[in-house]
């Protein structure tokens, strides 16, 4: 609490010196639910967010932001109640044709395990954009969250990663319902050097690695550490299609993806294989979709088929994810509903597993209570949502669901 007050002491002060030339801001959040749990004998409650109980993140918490911002300078400090060692301090610089941020946990500031465990608070990164704009150099020690949109189209055959680590392609099938997979280029708090030239319609290059090591005095090998663990990437856009591909060097990783744009309707196929010739273990997932939204309502569907693991010892699954939303009030409220069906089965021993059958059903409605349009979770800053959630399967390997809860948003 000390450091706290020491903090907003400071920033009182510092208000005083640059009100002249800047602008300061202040923001803030509280997201607060309760879950009730109906899977077992006994009924349950808890309390709970909407990325809490099935991504894993997010607990009940508050925040404030401040920031001052001058020209292309930034400065800003997040106060959370998420944890109560969490004093999240950063300054970013955006000149047009370069950038920089850096962020950290301000009461581990200057500690020696900088590069090590709070990675979840830290950013260090910087790019130029050189001859024109055509050519991007960016250089990350924890890079921003990229959103998995550098060289990337349809993302339905992209591998899931639960409970896998960020960069554990092990698991190729969904584990849960409606898991959204990544691909080889996406990248949160990653180390690399990157290099992309955008040429109107085509987009292309190479992202090295791990090339930073994580703490000062250390190395990597140059040769299996990063060369081997190179990304090389594209993407062409030219409507009404698109496509995009990727190559990682050392596991022979492969992904293609494309869509294709008409009207209200879009449609895509991808392919994402570990198909190193010298590893027996083979990871491999196709898929598409289909995709209507002229606006107030609209519908899709996605498949695919993934399998993992030896001749003799492979899982597989086939997908099948139909889902519709409607905006009852198009400046309030939408209502959606998601559902999966899913066929696993596969070889172990060389013997022919039993086909496990599972299906979920999610209905959602969404409110957005100053009435800025209906939309999802992200859409909005301040409102309400209901959700309930049904999963099951025979065997329980994704994980039995039956569960009802109610989240608040609130911001400023």
């Amino acid at each position: 609490m000390k450091k706290i007050l020491v903090v907003l002491l400071v920033l009182a002060a510092a208000t005083g010196v640059f009100a002249q030339e800047g602008e300061w801001s202040l923001g803030g959040a509280v997201e607060i639910g309760a879950l009730v749990d109906f899977t077992q004998d006994d009924i349950t409650a808890s309390g709970s967010t909407y990325n809490l109980p099935y991504n894993g993140w997010g607990e009940i918490h508050g925040s404030l932001e401040i920031g001052y911002r001058l020209d292309a300078l930034s400065i800003g400090v997040d106060i959370s109640t998420q944890r109560n060692d969490l004093l999240r301090g950063g300054v970013s610089y955006d000149g047009g044709s370069y950038a920089l941020q850096a962020m950290a946990n301000l009461f581990k500031w200057g500690k020696a395990e900088f590069g090590g465990g709070e990675i979840d608070e830290q950013r260090l990164w910087g790019y130029y954009k050189l001859l024109n704009e055509m050519i991007k150099l960016e250089v990350a020690y924890k890079s921003a969250d990229n959103g998995d949109s550098l060289w990337t189209s349809d993302r339905t055959a992209a591998f899931t990663r639960y409970p896998p680590t960020l960069w554990d392609f092990d698991l190729p099938i969904a584990k849960r319902p409606w898991d959204e997979g990544k691909t080889f280029a996406n990248a949160d708090r990653a180390t690399y050097i990157l290099a992309d030239v955008n040429l109107s319609n085509l987009e292309f290059g190479i992202r090295l690695p791990d090339i930073f090591p994580a703490h000062s005095g250390g190395s990597v090998d140059l040769l299996e550490g990063v060369m081997k663990k190179a990304l090389v990437g594209l993407k062409f856009n030219m409507q009404p299609v698109e496509v995009a591909a990727q190559f990682q060097m050392g596991t022979y990783g492969v992904y293609f993806g494309g869509k294709w744009f008409i009207g209200p309707v879009t449609a895509g196929l991808s392919f994402t294989g570990i198909l190193d010739p010298d590893n027996p273990n083979k990871r491999m997932k196709f898929g598409g979709g289909i995709e209507y939204n002229p606006g107030v309502f609209g519908a899709q569907i996605k498949a695919f088929y993934g399998l993992a693991g030896e001749k003799n010892n492979r899982i597989t699954q086939i997908g099948i994810e139909p889902g519709f939303f409607y905006n009852v009030i198009p400046s309030h409220l939408q209502f959606r509903t998601d559902i999966g069906f899913y066929f696993t089965g596969g070889r172990t021993g060389g013997e022919k597993d039993a086909l496990e059958v599972g299906w979920a059903v999610q209905p959602q409605l969404f409110w957005n209570f100053l009435g800025t349009g209906a939309g999802s979770y992200w859409s909005y800053g301040t409102g309400m949502i209901v959700r309930y959630r049904l999963v099951a399967d025979e065997q329980g390997s994704m994980g039995k669901v039956n569960a009802f809860d109610v989240n608040f948003k609130f911001s400023y």
